[in-house]
């Protein structure tokens, strides 16, 4: 009986490190092909012919990586907001690689490991360029780019690098298979009968006065981020601090008040009170007028972390539509579907589930 398992368990082990190890395969076969590229800052950048060490000093960037099977390829990352569904990454080890710090700070590490390519944010091409021996490669964009499309040309650039098109192109269609859903049906109403919705971004200064011009989620699930008027006067800033006399002025119907994960912020142990609850938010004595107050439709929605995390990004677009319009998505199991997108990412079973929990999003479960 020991015997049979002790094959058992070798035979798990064999089945786990070769779905590991299989996209290796697909790397060596596209190896050796010399090519260029426009990249985010539009420069034209002279691609090494084989790329085999990568690092990610983003983790937005990391996110798409790992989603495009080019977890072998990475030899360096940002350790910082890494998720808890990311730490299911490549098999449980994107956290063992080497943390470059946040946005790349430790240039010396990167420059130790020798890598063929990193994937930067245009502020940073200079450094890393002039300070390692790394094809730099851009691929960032203004935050005027709608998230749709940042996400395509993000793929399209880091796919072409890493040699990764084809699994650059299943990402693409997958991602627009789950926005389908629900941009089918909401694309067409019209801002009039649109609900109106405030994101609280209390995971920046811990205030439900801090906001955002834009937020796509909101708009692609069929209402209306009450800010977006609020863009003429941002100096260019995404992130916005408002008055309660905005808020009052906005009068939303929904207000979203944002979290990263439950109260555990930090991997080393250490605790924060949640900034703001949805408690709070409804007692507050100056926004009782607010419909959102009155109807009680104040909801915990995940929050930026690195930017979009994208499969939250993704998932949250259908919670917010099924709660801004419930009459129109009775059928959208949204947990099934944030688990199927989760593991599209990460390969695991109930990881939305587990995030929702934890962050106490709305169910519809009773």
């Amino acid at each position: 009986m020991k015997t049979m398992q002790t094959l058992f368990v070798a035979f798990l082990l064999f089945a786990v490190l070769s779905g590991c190890s299989a996209k290796k395969e697909k790397h060596s076969e596209s190896a050796g092909k010399a090519d260029t590229l426009i990249d985010a800052s539009g420069r034209t950048v002279l691609l090494p012919p084989k790329v085999s060490k990568v690092v990610s000093p983003f983790t937005m960037y990391t996110r798409l990586i790992v989603a495009m099977g080019g977890c072998d390829q990475l030899v360096g990352v940002s350790h910082s907001c890494v998720l808890p569904e990311e730490m299911r990454s490549c098999c449980g080890t994107l956290t063992r690689l080497p943390d470059v710090g946040q946005f790349g700070a430790n240039i010396e590490l990167i420059a130790s490991l020798q890598p063929d390519i990193i994937f930067a944010s245009q502020p940073d091409v200079a450094t890393f360029s002039s300070k390692t021996n790394a094809t730099v490669v851009s691929v960032s964009f203004p935050h005027e780019v709608p998230m749709l499309e940042m996400f395509d040309r993000q793929i399209d650039l880091i796919g072409k690098t890493m040699r990764l098109e084809h699994n650059g192109d299943s990402l693409k269609q997958f991602i627009h298979d789950v926005l389908e859903r629900v941009v089918s049906v909401t694309a067409s109403i019209p801002d009039s009968v649109r609900p109106k919705a405030y994101f609280a971004w209390t995971t920046w200064t811990g205030n439900i006065l801090n906001t955002v011009t834009e937020f796509d989620p909101i708009e692609l699930a069929g209402g209306i981020n009450v800010a977006r008027d609020a863009k003429k006067f941002s100096k260019g800033e995404r992130g916005i601090i408002v008055s309660r006399e905005h808020i009052l002025k906005w009068n939303p119907d929904v207000i979203f008040v944002s979290r990263y994960q439950k109260q555990a912020w930090h991997t080393d142990g250490s605790t924060k009170p949640i900034p703001v609850t949805t408690g709070d938010v409804i007692a507050d004595p100056l926004l009782q007028s607010i419909e959102a107050i009155k109807n009680k439709r104040v909801y915990y929605t995940t929050a930026f972390c690195n930017w979009w995390p994208q499969q939250r990004a993704l998932a949250q677009v259908l919670y917010m539509a099924k709660l801004l319009h419930p009459e129109l998505f009775t059928d959208l199991d949204v947990e099934r579907e944030g688990n199927r997108i989760f593991k599209r990412f990460y390969g695991a079973d109930s990881l939305y589930t587990e995030m929702a929990r934890d962050l106490e999003l709305y169910s519809w479960k009773s």
